[in-house]
């Protein structure tokens, strides 16, 4: 398997954090399923998951945030 977390960020993101997504959901208090299709990649989280995971994550910092949400983006 190649590298995911390279690959789809929020899935590092959370896998650094967590040992798994039913600890992640249960953290951020979403279901399995949600955390699931939006860690995966199927569900893209709208504005107010995205404040969630980044409390949940501690990746509120721009230095942090960036690279997990919006990876292609810049902060230079």
């Amino acid at each position: 398997m190649e590298n995911q977390n390279t690959e789809n960020p929020i899935r590092g993101a959370v896998f650094k954090k967590f040992s798994s997504i039913t600890e992640f959901a249960d953290a951020i208090g979403w279901s399995r399923n949600k955390a699931s299709r939006i860690v995966n990649g199927d569900q893209v989280p709208d504005a107010n998951d995205i404040e969630k995971m980044a409390i949940c994550l501690d990746t509120i910092s721009a230095e942090k945030f960036m690279p997990v949400f919006f990876p292609t983006l810049t902060t230079m």
